[in-house]
């Protein structure tokens, strides 16, 4: 049986890049919650899961372009260095603000210059393919409460993971990251 839009799903999961593992949940006493088709979840993580049922386990590929996005060489940006100066800079430093939108971005300071810095608003993960085993812990149908807020009851009262593999792209809106690797768990995404 298909999971049906907005339903509310439950997962276990590690997830790594080059078999280096970025986030999991394995450990945690509940699983990971969201809604289906929210953009919630990575899309290419929400697709390859579409057909699971409860209690299915799978070990899944997801390419960069569905998972943080490829690479974008316009996203590189030169700052004037005197804009940061209330920061202590570092190459690899991860800044996290928001967008027009007042949605979580992430910059990653690239190159620190005489004058300049260079940031790159390319979320840390793009560019790379995120590898998944996941585990399918519950469906459920969703509340009228949880329609109208678009977020699962369990993820309305308190955070106790902070993320979860979210989607978007390129530090847009939804993308997630921590503020050293960028893993999946951990950039407000519910």
């Amino acid at each position: 049986m298909a999971i049906r839009q907005d339903q509310i799903v439950a997962i276990k999961y590690t997830a790594s890049v080059n078999s280096e593992v970025i986030d999991n949940n394995i450990e945690d006493t509940e699983p990971l919650f969201f809604m289906y088709g929210r953009g919630q979840m990575m899309p290419g993580l929400e697709s390859r899961i579409s057909e699971m049922n409860i209690g299915d386990s799978s070990d899944l590929e997801i390419p960069a372009a569905e998972a943080y996005g490829d690479n974008d060489p316009n996203a590189i940006q030169t700052v004037p260095k005197e804009h940061l100066s209330h920061m202590e800079l570092h190459e690899g430093l991860v800044l996290q603000g928001q967008n027009e939108n007042g949605g979580p971005i992430m910059v990653v300071v690239k190159e620190i210059l005489e004058d300049s810095v260079v940031m790159d608003h390319n979320h840390p993960l793009a560019g790379q393919d995120v590898s998944f085993s996941v585990t399918i812990e519950d469906i459920r149908d969703p509340s009228e409460e949880e329609l109208s807020m678009g977020v699962a009851a369990e993820n309305q009262h308190h955070h106790h993971h902070e993320g979860g593999c979210g989607g978007g792209d390129s530090g847009h809106e939804g993308s997630c990251g921590s503020g050293d690797t960028g893993g999946c768990g951990s950039g407000g995404c519910h």
